[in-house]
Order: structure tokens, then C-alpha cells, then sequence
């Protein structure tokens, strides 16, 4: 008699969570990875879009060191693109600034959209499903236009071409002066 109310009691419990997970805001950060995003961005920084994605892969030079990551949250800021866990606090998973992007193609199937990031000797490829793949449409764009902007804040050096920010007095790749030939 017992085992009838406590399984249908179960049940829905478990029914109600589940819909909770389906109801959830796909582009609204949970609170704890808001706060701890808040605090992991620099003064100047600014948070522009956020978005629940299905699956983030980080392609790097060393096979050893690529990761995939499931149920992620894809955060654009003026300076640069946050993968992040999805948690119950802010747990960063990849750090992509836009001065180091080299290439965005934005793919769409049936089922999913992938946002491919090209970088130097990395490859991060973000893809979106159901609800998400709509809110994804015209990311890469908006992506360019963040870059652009970025890119406007920083200088190159005269010896070996490097991107680096404004006010930078040496090159962090081959240490030359900056502003001297």
C-alpha cells in the first residue's frame, strides 16, 4: 500500500526536475556563475551575451591536451570569448581574446549550428542544439564586430607583427621595444 504513493511521489518529483531543466533560461547565467563571471572580468570589461551550448571542443596542438566539454555556457565580452561550466559557480573552461582569433566560421545543419574558432595552433569548435541553435544565429557576426572593436584597442609590433594591447611598452613575443623600428 505504502509502495504506490512513495514510487508515484518519486516520479513526479523526478518529472518536475526534469521539466526545471528543460524550462531553464538559456541565455540568463545562473546566479552563482554570474557573480563569480563578475568578479573573474577586468574593469574594463563588459559582458555581452551569453549562451547555454551543447558541446564545447577544444582542439589543441597537442592531442594529449584536447578536452570536450558538454553543457557549457558560451560568454562573449568586449574582450573575449568564456567557456565556461555549466556549475553551481564560475568555473572557466577556455579563454579566447578576440586580438587572438583568426577565424570564425559559423556552420548550420538540421539538427545544430557550430560556431568554429580558429586561433593560433587551437581550434574550438561550439555547438548549439534546439532552442539554443536559434539564439546562436548571427553569433559570428556579432563575434566580427566585437573583434573589430577589440582589435582597435591594441597595436602590432614593428618586428614580427604581433597583436598586443595599447600602452604596451614591450612585445610579448619577441620582447622588442614597442615604437621603435
Amino acid at each position: 500500500m505504502f509502495r504506490i504513493p512513495l514510487i508515484s511521489k518519486i516520479t513526479h518529483g523526478l518529472q518536475n526536475y526534469l521539466n526545471k531543466l528543460d524550462n531553464q533560461n538559456i541565455t540568463e547565467l545562473p546566479l552563482g556563475i554570474k557573480s563569480g563571471l563578475t568578479k573573474y572580468l577586468t574593469h574594463d570589461e563588459e559582458l555581452l551575451f551569453t549562451l547555454r551550448d551543447f558541446r564545447a571542443i577544444y582542439k589543441a596542438p597537442r592531442w594529449i591536451d584536447s578536452n570536450t566539454l558538454f553543457n557549457s555556457w558560451f560568454i562573449l565580452t568586449n574582450k573575449r570569448i568564456i567557456i565556461a561550466k555549466n556549475s553551481s559557480s564560475f568555473k572557466r573552461f577556455r579563454d579566447i581574446p578576440h586580438n587572438k582569433i583568426s577565424q570564425i566560421d559559423y556552420e548550420t545543419g538540421l539538427l545544430e549550428s557550430r560556431l568554429i574558432i580558429h586561433s593560433p595552433r587551437t581550434v574550438d569548435i561550439i555547438e548549439f542544439i534546439g532552442e539554443a541553435k536559434k539564439h546562436s544565429e548571427g553569433l559570428d557576426h556579432k563575434i566580427h564586430k566585437t573583434k573589430e572593436e577589440a582589435i582597435s584597442d591594441t597595436v602590432f609590433c614593428s618586428r614580427c607583427e604581433s597583436k598586443m594591447p595599447k600602452g604596451s611598452q614591450f612585445c610579448s613575443e619577441c620582447g622588442e621595444k614597442i615604437g621603435e623600428a
